[in-house]
């Protein structure tokens, strides 16, 4: 043989060699999935069947949590959607991206106000990130943060139409969502930002969906006193209505998934983006109506199904783990815990705490200066509920800049240095505040340490003394001479 054709064999063979582990190598190649990030706007967090609600209908999103993973207790960043949202997009806490307010300046133009793509940084945004890794991404409905191409949207909201978040499902029934799925179903990964303004108001929902809901079933809760149970049920209805409104456009999605043959290669993450609550305060508040929402993670055949899950979870730990099962490295500015291994092993967080701050819906200062407006910090573990007031919360409290939801409910007026303390465990309304109790006072003290160290370990600056009372870091509840006023037809009183 000669030597000429011992190199075409060897030449062949390398070839041959080559071609087989690039084919080892695709098959072994991480799956990108499909991301459809599902964002219910102003929902109550028990109005969901998974969550043993015995009179919603919710059963597409039922369906989908009850094929994955869910943890029963996420906290949000922020309790108003603009923050909450930027959160999502950021990985970041609202002092941190500096998007911690609705508005910021004194136009209150919303998405007009601040531009938000240089606030959180575009080349870090989870859009921009998945863009690079080879997706195409769709936002609809709520997005505030000016230029979505921008941030890293290929399709859907355009700058003229970032502030029209009625249209989306309410108007024009995702038609504009479903070219696209019929446009890249199979041909590239696909990011579905799902955010309608929904069950947010107006509640105006289509009457078959009253029509499911009779005003003799819809229990009415304790705390709701007797001259406002009719008005009770007359809100209450609406809201269910709504939220089966958002339910029916969710399993039109999912669907329209399924008939491209995408459904198992999709996965789908829920939340809410803030609370609402007839009868119990809720959004704006630091109150868990507020703060608290279910979350899942579903993909058939990758994550569990079937599972509910106690562990503490953050809002900012979506953003590294979505980031990873899209084989995309987490930047270093993320602050939350990436899940894939937890959700897929099933290993606990080891999460003790969670920690947060609560914001007016209107920003001061042009909204420069977080450590000005950030009215109450907390923390909370399974069991208590730890809340330091920052600032007073009085006067205007149903208007700007404070704006706090407390429908069918007394408003929750504070003084600056106030502490609240309750137990999640036995009082899962936070209706008892448990404080002034001798018993408590040293684990307050430490508590009250733990939010202030948070705050400054995770860039807050220091904040303004005229926020705050004498003691910061003292020992003791209170620090303001006018006394504590807590309205109680709804049980909050000391």
């Amino acid at each position: 043989m000669n030597t000429s054709l011992l190199s075409r064999i060897g030449v062949c063979s390398i070839l041959t060699c080559c071609l087989v582990m690039t084919v080892i190598a695709n098959e072994q190649s991480p799956l990108k999935p499909n991301i459809v990030l599902i964002i219910s706007d102003d929902h109550d967090n028990e109005h969901l069947g998974f969550m043993g609600n015995k009179v919603v209908r919710t059963p597409n999103i039922d369906l989908l949590a009850n094929a994955g993973t869910v943890f029963e207790t996420c906290h949000l960043t922020a309790t108003r959607c603009r923050p909450s949202l930027a959160s999502l997009l950021s990985g970041r806490l609202p002092h941190q991206n500096g998007i911690y307010a609705n508005y910021h300046k004194s136009n209150n133009q919303g998405s007009l106000d601040v531009e938000g793509e240089k606030m959180l940084d575009p080349h870090q945004s989870l859009p921009n990130l998945l863009k690079q890794a080879g997706y195409v991404t769709y936002a609809s409905g709520k997005y505030w943060e000016s230029d979505p191409e921008a941030m890293g949207f290929t399709h859907g909201l355009t700058p003229e139409t970032l502030r029209n978040f009625r249209d989306f499902v309410r108007i024009d029934k995702q038609k504009d969502l479903f070219s696209f799925v019929d446009e890249y179903a199979g041909e590239k990964p696909m990011f579905i930002w799902w955010a309608p303004l929904m069950p947010h108001t107006p509640h105006n929902p289509p009457e078959r969906f009253l029509k499911l809901f009779d005003p003799r079933t819809i229990p009415i809760p304790e705390y709701i006193g007797s001259g406002d149970r009719d008005e009770f049920i007359r809100k209450e209805r609406l809201s269910l209505a709504m939220e089966a409104w958002t339910d029916e456009e969710i399993g039109k999605l999912r669907a329209k998934l399924k008939a491209k043959g995408e459904d198992e290669n999709t996965l789908y993450v829920f939340l809410i983006d803030n609370g609402w609550s007839n009868g119990l305060p809720a959004k704006g508040s630091v109150f868990e109506k507020g703060v608290s929402t279910p979350a899942f993670f579903t993909w058939p055949e990758h994550i569990p199904d079937g599972v509910k899950r106690k562990d503490l979870m953050s809002s900012l730990d979506i953003y590294p783990t979505l980031l990873n099962y899209a084989g995309v490295k987490v930047p270093d500015t993320a602050a939350g815990l990436n899940l894939r291994d937890h959700l897929e092993k099933k290993t606990p967080l080891k999460r003790e705490k969670l920690f947060g701050a609560i914001y007016p819906t209107a920003g001061t200062h042009e909204g420069e200066f977080p450590e000005r407006d950030v009215y109450a910090l907390y923390l909370r573990t399974d069991k208590w509920k730890y809340v330091y007031y920052t600032r007073d919360v009085q006067g205007e409290v149903a208007q700007r800049p404070w704006k706090l939801h407390h429908i069918l409910a007394d408003a929750p007026l504070r003084y600056r240095g106030d502490q609240n303390l309750y137990n999640l465990e036995k009082d899962r309304f936070e209706r008892h505040d448990l404080s002034e109790l001798p018993e408590h006072q040293k684990l307050i003290e430490g508590f009250k340490k733990e939010v202030f160290t948070w705050w400054r370990n995770t860039g807050g600056n220091t904040i303004p003394l005229a926020n705050l009372a004498a003691n910061v870091g003292g020992s003791g509840s209170g620090g303001s001479q006018s006394p504590n006023l807590l309205f109680n037809r709804s049980g909050y009183r000391r």
